[in-house]
């Protein structure tokens, strides 16, 4: 009985041990642990200040850009926070600097080419800083706009508006709401807001010369959004080159420009302007649809020169404009020290094989 009683208890201690040990030995040294942290929770800056022996507060000054400690300390630290797999919280990071190293950007239309590039070519001025970009596309809708700016304007260290097309008034609220704002193209007599502006003033009276050169002398032109400052420039444009142009109310995207050719067509032009490229796209599709050779039986130009626009068939005759260029001038203007006056940019113009003498005595009707 006794030898049955110690075998049972045998049975239970070796069913414990396994229970309890691990069933894969190595003969690796047990390394000691780096952190007293559980191996699902987050590295804190205890733990770096920990394993790199000096103060959470030295840890915050290396890791944020503070006040400068040695080298030394700067790289125990550095070392450690990489060890334990330490980062720092950007809303923390951002109090103690007092900035949060971000710029925001907002735009009209994220699916307009234009648009894309200018933003390809802040981020890049921006990173080359050490600063990141957040963007914000508003569909054409002013309201919107001005509440993502509004929004955008209590997290970041300034704020870039492309074409806004918000109401002064609201600009000017958004100026105040902003540690930095820059605009492209669009004005505002405001202290604090710099600009860089395109002379589309001046690329609408070459377009017009070009056209009319050409022989043209029945033009219609498909007006962009009524809030874009930069349409009005170019009605100035047309007033100042004594052409008669007659308007179309149109928009800025390739479905805006798809949807007016039928309207257009009812004047019976002899060329088409777009507001800028992108319409000219939607334009050259409709045509096609309706048998309507560019540019034998219409000559059609846009404004900007996307990177489409040289690969349309036929390419598309326009007003180029260097968004590099323009990313470029608007991120001097978060500087500092730099000037609120307004930048002004030309272009030139670029012709291709949209546009022709009118050879053909057709009348251009959409059909029926």
């Amino acid at each position: 009985m006794a030898d049955r009683i110690r075998w049972k208890r045998e049975k239970v201690y070796i069913a414990v041990v396994a229970a309890i040990v691990p069933r894969t030995w190595s003969n690796d040294p047990v390394r000691k642990p780096t952190s007293d942290r559980t191996s699902a929770g987050r590295a804190t800056i205890h733990d770096v200040a920990r394993l790199a022996e000096v103060s959470t507060a030295t840890v915050s000054r290396v890791l944020s850009g503070g006040k400068p400690v040695s080298p030394q300390v700067a790289d125990r630290v550095r070392a450690a926070a990489q060890e334990v797999g330490y980062r720092p919280n950007p809303a923390a990071q951002t109090l103690l600097r007092g900035s949060s190293q971000t710029i925001g950007v907002v735009v009209p239309d994220l699916g307009n080419p234009y648009f894309a590039e200018i933003l390809k070519g802040i981020a890049a001025e921006a990173a080359g800083d050490g600063h990141h970009t957040l963007v914000a596309g508003t569909e054409e809708d002013p309201e919107q706009e001005y509440r993502s700016a509004i929004e955008l304007a209590r997290w970041v260290d300034g704020l870039l508006l492309c074409a806004p097309r918000m109401s002064a008034p609201q600009l000017k609220e958004v100026a105040e709401a902003s540690r930095r704002l820059v605009l492209i193209n669009r004005v505002l007599r405001h202290p604090s807001v710099g600009a860089v502006v395109v002379d589309y003033h001046h690329g609408v009276r070459e377009l017009c010369a070009h056209l009319a050169s050409l022989g043209h002398e029945r033009i219609v032109y498909l007006e962009g959004p009524s809030t874009a400052w930069s349409d009005q420039q170019r009605q100035r444009g047309f007033r100042a080159a004594g052409l008669p142009v007659t308007r179309v109310a149109c928009g800025s995207s390739l479905r805006d420009g798809y949807a007016a050719v039928d309207e257009a067509l009812t004047h019976e032009p002899t060329a088409l302007i777009a507001f800028n490229d992108h319409v000219a796209v939607g334009v050259l599709s409709r045509l096609r649809e309706l048998g309507i050779t560019v540019p034998d039986d219409l000559s059609v130009v846009g404004v900007d020169d996307a990177p489409m626009s040289a690969h349309t068939d036929p390419g598309l005759t326009t007003y180029a404009v260097s968004t590099v260029e323009l990313g470029r001038q608007a991120w001097q203007h978060f500087s500092p020290t730099a000037s609120t006056a307004t930048t002004h940019l030309s272009g030139e113009l670029v012709v291709r094989g949209s546009t022709a003498r009118p050879r053909r005595r057709r009348t251009v009707k959409p059909s029926r």
